[in-house]
């Protein structure tokens, strides 16, 4: 219970440090932000305090506000979200991730350049990131804290990937 608390807590102050003024585009920020934490909230971990399910929230958030999909936020399927979350294969044809939401901010009207609470949070997710394989003391961490490298954006578009997959779409097969 502690454990959702958090992610609806994290949501919560997400749209309101994001938020700049009264205009629509906030309220959708905070739609996002509900919807996202509407689907992670089944799959959310328990008992873990940290790892890539942690930059979940923002990344779903993220995609939805930046419209890629055609829906709503509050009409956005798991479904939806897993297909157009799928991991790029090598030499894809379309945009990557980072890409797409870039887009779709620039299309609203956001310059990702500029000091705003939401290019910062953009430029935090899309940051490459050297792997992570061992701490300070050269020691191995356990396998569920290390990290591959790359973006926290794309650790956590992989990360709502599977546990979307296995939850909603290979759960509703059986």
């Amino acid at each position: 219970m502690a454990d959702t608390r958090f992610l609806w807590w994290s949501a919560g102050r997400m749209a309101f440090s994001v938020a700049e003024d009264d205009s629509w585009l906030n309220g959708r920020w905070s739609d996002c932000l509900q919807r996202s934490a509407t689907l992670l909230e089944p799959v959310w971990p328990k008992h873990d305090t940290g790892g890539p399910f942690t930059f979940a929230l923002p990344t779903i958030a993220l995609f939805l506000y930046a419209g890629p999909l055609e829906s709503e936020p509050a009409e956005a399927s798991a479904a939806d979200l897993v297909a157009t979350l799928a991991p790029r294969r090598a030499g894809s044809d379309g945009p990557s991730l980072e890409d797409s939401i870039r887009a779709g901010l620039a299309k609203r009207g956001h310059d990702l350049n500029d000091d705003s609470q939401l290019s910062a949070l953009v430029r935090w997710l899309t940051v490459y990131r050297e792997p992570v394989t061992h701490d300070v003391s050269g020691m191995d961490l356990p396998a569920f804290e290390q990290t591959p490298g790359g973006s926290l954006l794309n650790e956590g578009a992989r990360w709502v990937h599977h546990q979307f997959t296995h939850h909603y779409i290979r759960g509703s097969m059986a």
